[in-house]
């Protein structure tokens, strides 16, 4: 097994996405959507080649982990919630927790705006994600956790720098300060009381479903072995 590709907990449901005619699925078939998550794998090995990206949800999201963090101490409570810095891995998989407790493994995500914050829900890569680190943790259950804290200055003044310049840099229009205005309504949730604040949405272990995951993952590095220029 020393050879094989390890599959990230994160990306995991990028190769769990389901083919679109049903007697591929029955038989477990890679989609198109799998085999492209394979390639990026592939081409990263071979050449390096990575495609970096980063967006203003992904960003707020690194930058607010501790906020989030201290907010989810605050309204669950204890200080045993720490951030936890240790990979784990097993022959097929590899993954970072956010927190571990005895019995439970939880992960926080930080929203972007209320919005976003509103509509969250469990989606399938969360799903495989949770599924991923109980797997390589031994923990039974799973917590994802949303959390709505105010967008870093940094950010903001971002949006607001776009915006300037979308209406030639004139400070005194009347409808510049207007969307200005809302930009930072749009980021600030202080006065939300804290427990309004998060979400909490809790599953369990799936055996079955890591035995199917554990059968892609045959196929998937079957298909890397496949790819060539």
């Amino acid at each position: 097994m020393e050879n094989e590709i390890l599959f990230r907990a994160s990306q995991i449901g990028r190769l769990m996405t389901e083919p679109k005619l049903n007697v591929d699925k029955l038989a477990e078939k890679l989609s198109e959507t799998a085999k492209s998550y394979i390639e990026e794998i592939w081409l990263q090995n071979k050449f390096g080649y990575k495609e970096e990206v980063m967006t203003d949800e992904m960003l707020k999201g690194l930058i607010c982990e501790q906020d989030s963090m201290e907010l989810v101490q605050k309204v669950l409570g204890g200080n045993f919630r720490v951030k936890n810095r240790e990979n784990f891995k097993n022959d097929y998989l590899t993954g970072t927790p956010d927190i571990i407790l005895p019995d439970t493994v939880e992960d926080l995500k930080t929203s972007f705006t209320i919005k976003t914050f509103f509509n969250s829900e469990l989606n399938s890569i969360y799903y495989w994600q949770g599924q991923v680190y109980m797997e390589l943790t031994g923990r039974k259950n799973f917590r994802l956790i949303y959390c709505l804290v105010s967008t870093p200055e940094e950010i903001v003044l971002d949006l607001e720098k776009r915006v300037y310049y979308k209406f030639s840099c004139d400070e005194e229009n009347p409808h510049y300060k207007t969307w200005i205005e809302q930009i930072r309504k749009n980021h600030t949730f202080d006065a939300i009381p804290a427990e309004k604040r998060i979400k909490v949405i809790e599953f369990a272990y799936n055996p079955y479903d890591i035995e199917k995951m554990y059968r892609k993952i045959d196929k998937a590095r079957e298909y890397y072995k496949t790819l060539t220029l």
